[in-house]
C-alpha cells in the first residue's frame, strides 16, 4: 500500500485536494488530525445498547479498507493519536486489546495525509 504526504504552504490547495480525492474515490473517508483521536481513528470498544454485549465499532482507518482514507491536517494530531495508527500504515491490521479480548480488523488502505511546512511529523532540512 501506498501512503503519500502533501506538504506545502498555506493556502496551495492541500485541503481541497484531499477533499476531491475523498468525493472521487468510491470507497473513502475524509477526516482532519485536530479533531480526530486515535480512538476515532482506528475503533472503540462500545456496549450495544440492544443486546448489552461489547461490540467493536471501526473507525475512519477500517471503514476505508480497500480505500483512501484522507487525514488532513495530520501535523495537528497528538503525539499519541499519531502512533495509534503506525500498524495500521505498517500492516494493514488494527489490533483492539479491550473488553477482556484482542481483536484484529483489517485496514488495507491507501493513505493520504496534509501538512504545512513547519510540520514535526517528518524531520527535514530547508534547502536555500
Amino acid at each position: 500500500n501506498i501512503n503519500i504526504c502533501l506538504m506545502g504552504d498555506p493556502g496551495v490547495a492541500k485541503s481541497q485536494l484531499l477533499c476531491y480525492i475523498d468525493r472521487l474515490a468510491p470507497r473513502s473517508q475524509y477526516t482532519t488530525g485536530r479533531g480526530s483521536s486515535g480512538v476515532g481513528l482506528t475503533a472503540a470498544v462500545m456496549k450495544d445498547p440492544v443486546t448489552g454485549e461489547m461490540i467493536l465499532e471501526g473507525g475512519a482507518l477500517v471503514l476505508a479498507d480497500q480505500g483512501i482514507c484522507c487525514i488532513d491536517e495530520f501535523d495537528k494530531m497528538m503525539d499519541s493519536d499519531r502512533t495509534a495508527i503506525h500498524e495500521v500504515m505498517e500492516q494493514q491490521t488494527i489490533s483492539i486489546a479491550k473488553a477482556s479480548g484482542v481483536r484484529s480488523l483489517r485496514s488495507g488502505k491507501e493513505g493520504n495525509h496534509s501538512t504545512g511546512p513547519q510540520s514535526s511529523v517528518l524531520p527535514f532540512t530547508r534547502v536555500t
